[in-house]
């Protein structure tokens, strides 16, 4: 289930202290697994643009080789 899909009940449920601070949530599995899906799916897009961030000037300077060439060698 993604993210967006949970429903207004999946909301979590606050931990209080005495004094009315929250201090915790409460979340069921599914909402958790769902959260830290989303954030694995969130990292590997961080580091896709990274990526071409960096790879970016050597590919419009030309240099690079492709998956051809590779395999010719």
């Amino acid at each position: 289930m993604e993210l967006s899909q949970l429903s207004l009940d999946a909301l979590p449920q606050y931990l209080t202290d005495v004094q009315g601070n929250q201090i915790a949530i409460v979340l069921d599995l599914q909402t958790y697994q769902s959260l830290l899906d989303e954030l694995e799916e969130l990292r590997c897009q961080q580091g896709y643009k990274q990526a071409v961030a960096e790879t970016e000037p050597e590919i419009q300077a030309g240099d690079y080789v492709t998956l051809e060439q590779y395999l010719k060698n």
